[in-house]
């Protein structure tokens, strides 16, 4: 009997719940990865706050702050517990092992802030990472009537091919639960056209694009501020002799750096080559063995720097530079790289690795190159140092791509969506 009851009180509070109209401006922002990390996420929560929205933002933190919303008062973080260091994935087998272990810690530490927190009108979550994010939404809107919103950034199944191969079971299982869970939610939000046309192929909707766009602090710069800011590269740099190219990796199997390594050798192989500094920017598991690569194989005309920037010093730094490089290969071929809009975003032109959504964003000989293979990243670096009518043109289409900003792209697309019920 004691059963039965129980269930029929949850069921009642199912319904109930499940009938709840959004009636208060506050909204849930889960990222399951570290905050000051994930810039999407940081924007759509500045946005809401100024919007005149109560902001509740979940995620790992470092010991600098949450991010660029710390002292907005209408944000509120909460620190997702990490787990022991020891925990981490040093092979397949650990991976397959710690998995497990790490998802349940989240599930329990994140129901526990969730139901700590206030009730909200809105869940909002970034996929990937689907697990087990879609199940705390689908909990959430069953215990509290809280509408849940994806914001698709890729797709997991794909991530995890990269590590397990497409063919794993695992692999197979979480596009499945990619699909299924999903299709229960009350809105979806992508980065680029081609993933919305996949997700409807699903059958998955409402669905809106929302892309990237740069925000306020990355603009493009006068010579006068370049040469200003060339301060906060930790190398020796001039301009009237040298060119400065940027990339930024997460050094994983979707950006391969050594695709431009090898472009590079080509270059540094070219009679009359411009010197060329390259600043490569990020962190990563792989940013060791590309360290001893190096210093292994030298290159005379080309030289490397792998610094990590501020918040402040990233958007300067890049906006010295005179063209920049994206490695993003796309595990899905449906994202889009961040990396180039904050470049375009000091009006600085990119050429990136080709893959079917890419030209959404970059416009071969517009704003920017495409290249296919090293042989053709090798010709589009040589052409931009040896060309500078090439140059000046595609920096200014970069800098008419600039003009695209994230609060005119969110202000457009999302206040529609989120609506309160009187």
């Amino acid at each position: 009997m004691l059963a039965i009851r129980i269930l029929l009180f949850l069921s009642a509070v199912i319904f109930i719940n499940s009938r709840r109209s959004a009636k208060s401006k506050r909204i849930i922002i889960l990222v399951l990865g570290r905050i000051d990390q994930s810039p999407r996420m940081q924007y759509h929560a500045l946005s809401f706050a100024k919007q005149g929205w109560k902001v509740d933002l979940v995620g790992y933190q470092d010991k600098k702050g949450p991010g660029l919303f710390q002292n907005h008062p209408n944000i509120q973080s909460y620190a997702i517990p990490t787990l022991p260091g020891s925990l981490t994935f040093r092979s397949r087998l650990s991976f397959l092992l710690v998995a497990p272990v790490k998802i349940l810690h989240q599930l329990l530490s994140i129901l526990f802030i969730l139901f700590k927190i206030k009730q909200a009108s809105y869940f909002l979550v970034q996929n990937p990472p689907s697990i087990p994010t879609f199940l705390l939404g689908h909990v959430l809107y069953l215990l509290r009537g809280t509408r849940f919103v994806i914001d698709w950034h890729n797709f997991g199944y794909t991530i995890l091919a990269l590590k397990l191969g497409k063919e794993h079971p695992f692999v197979k299982l979480l596009r499945i639960y990619e699909r299924v869970l999903a299709k229960g939610a009350f809105l979806h939000i992508t980065v680029s056209y081609s993933m919305q046309q996949v997700l409807l192929e699903w059958g998955i909707r409402p669905c809106h694009v929302c892309y990237d766009r740069p925000p306020a602090h990355f603009q493009p710069v006068q010579d006068a501020t370049r040469k200003s800011n060339l301060h906060v590269i930790p190398e020796e740099f001039n301009p009237e002799k040298e060119k400065l190219l940027v990339t930024s990796t997460s050094w994983t199997p979707d950006e391969n750096i050594y695709a431009l390594w090898d472009a590079l050798k080509m270059y540094n192989e070219t009679r009359n080559a411009v010197p060329l500094l390259v600043l490569v920017t990020g962190k990563g598991p792989g940013k060791p063995d590309f360290v001893k690569h190096l210093q292994k194989n030298p290159l005379g005309k080309v030289r490397f720097c792998l610094p990590w920037f501020s918040s402040e010093d990233y958007p300067r730094a890049i906006a010295c530079a005179d063209f920049g490089v994206s490695l993003h290969q796309s595990s899905s071929g449906h994202d889009l790289p961040m990396k180039v809009v904050d470049l375009f975003g000091c009006g600085v032109p990119v050429v990136a690795w080709n893959f079917p959504a890419i030209s959404e964003l970059v416009h071969d000989h517009k704003n920017g190159f495409i290249a296919n293979d090293s042989n053709e990243l090798f010709k589009k670096i040589e052409l931009l140092c040896s060309d500078e009518h090439v140059l000046q043109s595609v920096r200014q289409g970069a800098f008419e791509e600039s003009k695209n900003r994230w609060d005119d792209e969110w202000n457009k697309k999302i206040p529609r969506l989120f609506t309160i019920d009187s």
